[in-house]
């Protein structure tokens, strides 16, 4: 039998298969140079930083033991099944963080968590408070600054805008490796060391003590998302991409049509008193992604509100009305609205319900001071009564499981007896008088 002729390789699109190639393993090295740093240096670390020796050490031996622990274990880590919020999450942990995981819904991957342990945690709020949070960010970043919110980010827009530009940036915190952290805040470190005149600093020595605060914020050699230090360096990370989109909106505006950008956090928004060009908006996406950072292109991400598309500007969620009022989404109502339905069905609210209940309605009523819409005034209004009314807990049952639970009475001079003490043991005390004490 005559063989068949082989066919030449790259004459069908189909057959034009590219080799895949493997991806390089991710290889990382947490607190080698934190554990390394000689004791003087340490010394100087922690007076810039107001930190105590024992708090050093402490959060020194959490680190130690996180580097043993991933020593030991194999290259796939055993998964660890944890409970945050009533559900279970996949996670890999450690002594020294807490990661796990959760959905941003369906098809739409993953958002990844990493939670100090509360040594570390310690240390990292004194370099926030001590260094990074000296360092200047740039004017229109509003997120994670003392005193702003996102009313303060839309009504940087109210009033002025009528077409709106809004972006978001894929993975924020994690696309910002170690490196850039480190280059980030070597300037304004050097500027601190300047306080101990009289203190000679090698080069070296300055590059390994901020190499170990780069390892005390900065997890698997990227920014994770989590400690409290992370939302300052992000805006710290992007004064340059800031500086490089305001001035090329300064440059496009003109003397009958005016821009305004800001940010929160990873989210960005370019507004105007007109329409804004298509080639304004190009080049703003392609500043972000010079700047090392991806631009979210899901519809629901990237989005252009103008009288065009006949829809309202939207500004971190908030609504933009022309005559500058702020309110929020229809949507946003009814989550909120349902959210505290849920709520007032339980019978007692514990500690994390308290958390939720104080958060949702403090945001409600920053943008509602007053006047609440229709759809939330009736829950609000309940929700707040029964806040109110709420009573110390007394009752210690054995047959109630959470003891942090806060019950309600129906009567407010109802007196509850001690819980230190029986029945016949002396008067009982009533509500006031216990709170008082």
């Amino acid at each position: 039998m005559a063989k068949k002729a082989k066919k030449p390789r790259g004459t069908a699109p189909e057959e034009q298969k590219k080799r895949r190639r493997r991806r390089k393993e991710w290889t990382f090295t947490n607190f080698q140079n934190v554990l390394a740093l000689p004791e003087r240096l340490a010394t100087y670390l922690r007076l810039l930083l107001h930190l105590d020796k024992t708090s050093w050490d402490f959060c020194l031996d959490k680190l130690r033991q996180h580097v043993k622990w991933e020593a030991e274990v194999e290259d796939k880590r055993p998964k660890v099944q944890i409970n945050v919020k009533g559900r279970e999450r996949t996670s890999r942990s450690g002594p020294a963080y807490l990661a796990w995981s959760k959905s941003k819904g369906r098809g739409k991957g993953r958002r990844y968590f990493a939670a100090p342990c509360d040594e570390l945690g310690r240390v990292q709020k004194s370099i926030l408070h001590r260094f990074i949070s000296q360092v200047f960010v740039h004017f229109a970043r509003y997120g994670g600054q003392v005193g702003s919110s996102i009313m303060a980010n839309a009504g940087h827009h109210a009033g002025f805008a009528k077409s709106v530009f809004s972006l978001d940036i894929v993975n924020a915190y994690p696309t910002v490796y170690r490196s850039r952290v480190r280059a980030t805040l070597r300037k304004p470190f050097e500027f601190a060391l300047r306080q101990f005149k009289g203190v000679t600093f090698s080069e070296e020595d300055v590059l390994k003590m901020l190499d170990s605060i780069t390892d005390l914020i900065v997890f698997k050699d990227r920014l994770p998302q989590g400690p409290p230090t992370s939302p300052r360096v992000f805006d710290i990370v992007c004064g340059k991409m800031d500086q490089e989109i305001f001035q090329w909106l300064e440059s496009n505006a003109t003397p009958f049509q005016g821009y305004r950008y800001s940010a929160w956090t990873d989210n960005l928004t370019i507004s105007s008193d007109g329409e804004i060009p298509l080639e304004v908006r190009q080049k703003v996406i392609e500043i972000v992604r010079e700047n090392g950072f991806f631009p979210h292109m899901r519809e629901d991400k990237m989005k252009y509100f103008s009288p065009e598309t006949g829809e309202r500007p939207i500004v971190t969620g908030l609504v933009v009305l022309p005559d500058g009022r702020i309110t929020m989404a229809p949507r946003k109502v009814n989550q909120l609205r349902a959210r505290l339905h849920q709520l007032m069905l339980r019978k007692a609210w514990d500690k994390e319900a308290m958390m939720l209940i104080d958060g949702t309605i403090g945001f409600v009523r920053e943008i509602y001071p007053k006047n609440l819409p229709s759809k939330l005034r009736d829950v609000v209004l309940a929700v707040e009564a029964r806040r109110a009314s709420m009573r110390v807990p007394v009752v210690h049952d054995e047959s109630i499981e959470d003891e942090d639970a806060i019950m309600l009475d129906e009567d407010p001079e109802t007196k509850v007896p001690s819980p230190s003490k029986k029945k016949d043991e002396g008067p009982t005390e009533t509500v006031s008088e216990v709170v008082l004490m």
